[in-house]
């Protein structure tokens, strides 16, 4: 049994090292100097920390790199509180109220969890530009929310189907109405279900490039990941050292957020996500 234990973790330490080995490269590339960055063959180890990457990229164009992060952080927000607003609602409704032709509704639901970004992408762009909305963050907003809210709306209803029908009907006994049963007991139940839904719905807006290079051309609106690109990758070459800082640095706030709601999210998933 000793020997058995001892060879999972090897494996596991193995395989872990194996998945980490990319964030370790991202990193030590994003602390060399140029000159050590194309030094061949590739040094694993860093001769020394240089934080010089780090500040160009945060000082190039007057900070414009900043004002991308802080269109990443408003998107995302906006994002995330929209799909979690539509999924609470209609997860409950779909639970534990009377509607008729649920089952056609969870159908289609989880249809719409079949089909690719790709595939409508153009005709998602032409309903934009025949409303008025490209190059503007609401139409990054709306279509984020469009393909995040269907699987949010299964899991949330996943997640009221949990809990007792009795529980609802002592409440409307004693008085307690739909929207005092929503926000009094049947939400605060379902918190982990609610952490995962803001997990899952910030790490795809925030690391979603393909929506924003075609819907944000715009400056005022651009978020990180296209702006990187732009000042990274250049006519003459990409700077490996600030597309790996810049990377680096957009990793920290969706690392940040897990760290601290990991353990809803594992339960929420668990949870809500299977029935």
């Amino acid at each position: 049994m000793r020997e058995k234990h001892t060879g999972k973790i090897i494996a596991n330490t193995i395989l872990s090292l194996i998945i980490l080995m990319p964030l370790y490269w991202t990193f030590i590339t994003s602390v060399k100097g140029k000159n050590e960055i194309y030094q061949q063959p590739p040094q694993l180890l860093p001769k020394g920390i240089n934080w010089t990457n780090y500040k160009e990229i945060l000082l190039k164009n007057d900070g414009v790199f900043l004002g991308y992060l802080k269109n990443s952080v408003v998107t995302t927000l906006l994002t995330m509180i929209l799909v979690a607003a539509v999924s609470l609602l209609a997860g409950y409704a779909l639970s534990k109220m009377q509607v008729k032709g649920k089952k056609i509704v969870m159908l289609l639901i989880i249809s719409a969890l079949m089909i690719p970004f790709q595939t409508l992408m153009i005709p998602l762009y032409s309903v934009m530009a025949n409303l008025g909305l490209t190059n503007s963050r609401l139409s990054m907003i709306l279509i984020y929310a469009t393909f995040q809210t269907p699987f949010a709306i299964y899991m949330m209803k996943n997640a009221f189907d949990a809990i007792p029908d009795g529980l609802r009907e002592a409440a409307q006994i004693d008085g307690a109405g739909d929207i005092r049963i929503f926000f009094k007991i049947m939400m605060p139940t379902t918190w982990a279900s609610i952490a995962t839904i803001f997990i899952y719905s910030a790490y795809t807006t925030w690391n979603d490039y393909l929506i924003a290079v075609v819907f944000a051309n715009n400056d005022s609106i651009k978020t990180f990941n296209v702006g990187l690109t732009n000042l990274a990758i250049g006519q003459y070459g990409t700077e490996w050292g600030l597309l790996t800082a810049g990377s680096i640095i957009g990793l920290a706030p969706i690392m940040l957020l897990f760290i601290f709601l990991q353990k809803y999210f594992i339960k929420g998933m668990l949870g809500g996500a299977m029935k």
